[in-house]
C-alpha cells in the first residue's frame, strides 16, 4: 500500500509537471502562428512569383463536404472529445509496438499541436506532450477555431501548407469550388503526403481519394448516383504542375533576404515586391548563367527587377574596369578641370606597371571628353594622379569617395583602381550610379513594396526615403559629367546601345574576366555585367543592356536627367534659365515653385519622399510645396530694393528650399544678392 501511495503520488506530480511544461509552450504560440515557409510572393502587379504554398482560408470560406470529409476521416468524434482521443491512443500505440507501423491516432487538436507546437519525430515523449497542450487549447479556443487552425495548416506534400494553397496548386481551383472528388483527394493525402504525392504518384492519390468516397458510400453517407457520379470524376481528374522556373526562385531569394530584417512575426503573410513582372519575364526567357543585371528606380530606390542568381547580383564580386571611371572624373570637375581640359595620352610606366591604351596607340594629347567618352586609358590615369599631389593620395581619395557612396568591393589600394581594379557587383555599382542623375542624392534601395496579413489587413508599405546626399560636389560638376555620360551613348563607346538616340547615360567597362555597361536615365538605372575572358563590353554587355533597356521602353517614356547649370552666356527662351542667367533680375525674382520644378524636374521623381508626403495637396496651386513651417520672413534689406515686399518675401521662401536640397547654387544666389 506504502508503495502504491508513494507511486500515485509521483505520477501526480509529474502529471502536474508536465501540465505546467505543456502550458508554457502553449503560451508561446497562437494555433495562428505560422512560420515564414507559409509566406506568398507577388509582383508588383499583385500576381504570384511562384505558386503559392499557403492561402489563408477561414471557416465559413471552406466548403461543407471538406469540412464533413474532413472530420470522417480523421477525428469522427471532433466535437465530443476534450483534444485527444484515449482509446485512439491505446490503439494506435498498441498497432505500432506490435506491427512495427507508424499508425497514428492523433485527433485534429493533436495534430494542430504538432505542426504549430512541436515536432514531426513519432517518439512516445511527444505524444505524450501533444496530450497535455491539447488541454490547454482546448481549454482557451472554441472547436470552430481549432477547425480553422487545422483547415490552414495541414500539410499536403510538394511545400504545401493548408487546403487553401492545394487547391489551387493541384486543380487550379479556389477552395470553395471543389467538389467531392477532388477533396476526398485532398483529405487522402493528409495521412501520408509524399507517398499520396499526386505528381509522383497520381494513381496513388486518385485510389486514396476512391477509398473515403467507398467509407461515405458504405456508410450510407453518399447516395449511389452521387458515388458514381463522383467516382468517374475523379478517375478523369488530372494534377495541374506548377509553373516553376529558378529565375522566379533567385527573386523569392533577394526577397526573403530583405523580409529578414523586418523582424516580421511568424508568416502567413503576403508580400508584394517592388519587381515588374513584363518586364522580369520577357527578359528573362533568355538569359544565360554568366550574366547578372539590376535595373532600379533611381528616385524611389524600387528594385524594379533583376536578372541572374541572386548571389552574383548582390554579392559576388568581379572587377569593375572603366565603369570607375565617371567617379573620378566627377571629382576631377569637382576640382576645376573641364570638358575640354587637355590631357597627355602618351607612353609611361609606374614602377613595374606600363599600362596600356586599349588600341596599343596613342594621340599625344586628348581632351577630357574624349579620354572619357572614348575610354581611354593613359590620359585617364593621368587625370586619376591630378586629383592629388601624390598617387598614394589621389588612391585614398577616390576609394574614400567610393566608400562613402557605398560601393562595397575589394579595394586594390594602389594607383590601378584608376582602371577598375576594384570589385563589385551590378547592385553595387548600379545604386552608385544613382548620384548623377540625382546629383548627389543616393536613395534607398528596397524590394518589398507591401505586407499583407493572413486576412488580408495592409500591416507594412515602404516609402521611399533618401539614404545620404553626397557633399562637397558642385551641381556644375554634375551636370557637366551628366552631359559626358550622355556624349558616351551618343558618340562614344556605348553609341550602338539603341538604333534611335535617347537621352540615355552610361559607361561601359571591360575587366579581366568580366565586361560591363552601367548607364541611367532621369527615373532608371541600369546595370550589366557579363562574365569570362576575352570578352568586350560592345559585343558582350550592351547587347544585354538593350535588351532590358528596349523591353521597358516599349511601355514607359525615358525621363531626362534634371540639368542646374547653365552657361551665364546661354540665351534661352526657358523662364528658369533666363532666372538663372540674367543674375536673378528683380522682375522674375518672383518666380513660381510651379515653373521651378517644372523647370528642374518632376518632383515625384527627384524628391519621391516629399512628394509621397504632400500628395494630396499636390493640385493647390496656392500649395507651398517647400515652405518650412514657422518660418519667419525677415524684414527687407534697405540697400537690395525689389519694389514689393511680397516679391522679396517670395524669393526669400525659394532660398529656403535651394538651401536646402541645392547648397551650391543657393551660395551663388546668396553672393548675388548680399
Amino acid at each position: 500500500m506504502k508503495y502504491f501511495l508513494s507511486g500515485v503520488i509521483i505520477v501526480i506530480i509529474t502529471g502536474l509537471l508536465l501540465l505546467s511544461y505543456a502550458h508554457n509552450l502553449y503560451l508561446k504560440k497562437s494555433i495562428f502562428s505560422f512560420d515564414s515557409n507559409y509566406n506568398t510572393y507577388l509582383f508588383s502587379d499583385g500576381t504570384e512569383i511562384l505558386p503559392p504554398k499557403f492561402i489563408y482560408k477561414k471557416l465559413n470560406e471552406a466548403p461543407i463536404d471538406l469540412l464533413f470529409t474532413l472530420l470522417w476521416s480523421e477525428d469522427r468524434d471532433f466535437y465530443g472529445h476534450p483534444g485527444f482521443n484515449l482509446k485512439g491512443i491505446i490503439r494506435s500505440i498498441i498497432i505500432n509496438l506490435t506491427n512495427k507501423t507508424s499508425y497514428g491516432g492523433s485527433t485534429i487538436t493533436q495534430q494542430v499541436v504538432k505542426n504549430i507546437y512541436l515536432t514531426r519525430k513519432k517518439l512516445i515523449s511527444r505524444k505524450i506532450l501533444e496530450i497535455f497542450i491539447s488541454f490547454w487549447i482546448e481549454k482557451n479556443y472554441s472547436k470552430n477555431e481549432i477547425l480553422e487552425s487545422y483547415i490552414n495548416i495541414a500539410y499536403l506534400g510538394n511545400d504545401i501548407y493548408g487546403f487553401g494553397a492545394a487547391s489551387k496548386r493541384y486543380f487550379g481551383k479556389d477552395l470553395k469550388d471543389l467538389d467531392l472528388s477532388e477533396i476526398s483527394i485532398l483529405v487522402g493525402i493528409i495521412n501520408a503526403p509524399e507517398y499520396y504525392n499526386p505528381y509522383k504518384y497520381p494513381l496513388r492519390a486518385k485510389n486514396q481519394g476512391l477509398i473515403i468516397l467507398n467509407s461515405l458510400l458504405y456508410n450510407k453517407l453518399i447516395s449511389k448516383n452521387e458515388y458514381k457520379k463522383y467516382t468517374q470524376k475523379l478517375n478523369s481528374i488530372t494534377f495541374k504542375k506548377p509553373n516553376f522556373d529558378e529565375n522566379n526562385l533567385q527573386l523569392v531569394l533577394a526577397i526573403k533576404n530583405e523580409e529578414s530584417k523586418l523582424n516580421l512575426n511568424g508568416g502567413g503573410y503576403v508580400i508584394k515586391s517592388t519587381i515588374n513582372r513584363d518586364l522580369f519575364e520577357t527578359v528573362k526567357i533568355s538569359w544565360q548563367a554568366s550574366q547578372s543585371s539590376i535595373i532600379i528606380n533611381n528616385k524611389t530606390g524600387e528594385i524594379l527587377s533583376f536578372f541572374g542568381n541572386q548571389y552574383d547580383v548582390f554579392y559576388s564580386k568581379r572587377q569593375i574596369g572603366s565603369t570607375i571611371k565617371p567617379f573620378y572624373y566627377l571629382l576631377a570637375l569637382n576640382k576645376g578641370f573641364n570638358p575640354d581640359s587637355k590631357l597627355i595620352d602618351e607612353p609611361f610606366k609606374i614602377g613595374n606597371w606600363s599600362p596600356q591604351n586599349f588600341e596599343k596607340t596613342f594621340k599625344g594629347e586628348v581632351t577630357l571628353k574624349e579620354a572619357l567618352i572614348n575610354s581611354i586609358n593613359i590620359p585617364s590615369i593621368h587625370l586619376f594622379l591630378s586629383l592629388e599631389n601624390s598617387p598614394q593620395k589621389s588612391v585614398s581619395l577616390v576609394e574614400n569617395f567610393l566608400k562613402n557612396i557605398g560601393i562595397d568591393g575589394y579595394y586594390p589600394e594602389d594607383i590601378t583602381l584608376s582602371l577598375g581594379t576594384l570589385e563589385s557587383n551590378v547592385y553595387n555599382i548600379a545604386r552608385a550610379y544613382t548620384i548623377f542623375p540625382n546629383y548627389g542624392l543616393i536613395p534607398k534601395i528596397y524590394i518589398i513594396n507591401e505586407i499583407y496579413d493572413k486576412n488580408g489587413n495592409l500591416i507594412f508599405r515602404k516609402i521611399p526615403e533618401i539614404e545620404k546626399k553626397i557633399q562637397n560636389v558642385s551641381n556644375e560638376s554634375y551636370s557637366l559629367i551628366n552631359s559626358l555620360l550622355k556624349s558616351v551613348v551618343f558618340e562614344g563607346t556605348a553609341k550602338t546601345l539603341f538604333s534611335n538616340k535617347k537621352d540615355f547615360y552610361g559607361k561601359t567597362g571591360t575587366a579581366e574576366s568580366s565586361v560591363w555597361f552601367t548607364g541611367y536615365d532621369g527615373k532608371i538605372s541600369l546595370s550589366v555585367r557579363k562574365d569570362g575572358k576575352f570578352l568586350l563590353s560592345t559585343t558582350h554587355a550592351l547587347p544585354i543592356a538593350r535588351k532590358i533597356l528596349n523591353n521597358y521602353y516599349s511601355y514607359n517614356p525615358v525621363i531626362k536627367v534634371p540639368v542646374f547649370y547653365f552657361n551665364s552666356s546661354k540665351t534661352s527662351t526657358d523662364y528658369f534659365e533666363d532666372f538663372i542667367i540674367n543674375k536673378i533680375s528683380p522682375e522674375k525674382i518672383n518666380i513660381s515653385k510651379k515653373i521651378f520644378l517644372n523647370n528642374i524636374q518632376n518632383y515625384e521623381m527627384l524628391f519621391p519622399d516629399l512628394y509621397l508626403k504632400y500628395i494630396k495637396n499636390i493640385k493647390n496651386e496656392n500649395f507651398n510645396l517647400f515652405e518650412l513651417d514657422n518660418t519667419e520672413i525677415k524684414e527687407v534689406k534697405k540697400d537690395f530694393d525689389l519694389g514689393e515686399k511680397e516679391i522679396y518675401n517670395k524669393f526669400i521662401k525659394e532660398k529656403l528650399f535651394l538651401d536646402y536640397f541645392f547648397p551650391d547654387l543657393y551660395n551663388v544666389i546668396e553672393d548675388i544678392t548680399k
